[in-house]
């Protein structure tokens, strides 16, 4: 792993990183991928998967209640497309830049 090849993952996953961030992160991008490719190495032909399964009876009961309608939920939100509120964050940059 390279910076490269780093930054270039980073700009396809809309995430945006500086120098130093590409600094830090590459060595730590390298050993999560050593690590991977040596769990690839390991036998697991005779492991079961593992399972939980929870009991129907252990979930609540579905209740329907009073709910917003979709306006008043869209009356709160700053930015609205097509009756749906628009979210961004860190990950997906300001809104001007989407």
């Amino acid at each position: 792993m390279d910076k490269k090849t780093l930054k270039h993952i980073a700009e396809l996953s809309r995430i945006k990183l500086t120098d130093q961030e590409l600094e830090k992160f590459t060595p730590q991008m390298q050993t999560i991928l050593d690590s991977a490719k040596q769990l690839q190495q390991v036998d697991t032909s005779n492991v079961q998967p593992m399972k939980k399964h929870i009991p129907f009876s252990d979930l609540r009961d579905d209740v329907i209640g009073e709910s917003l309608s979709q306006q008043e939920v869209l009356s709160n939100a700053k930015h609205k497309e097509n009756g749906h509120i628009k979210v961004y964050g860190k990950i997906f940059g300001d809104i001007e830049e989407s």
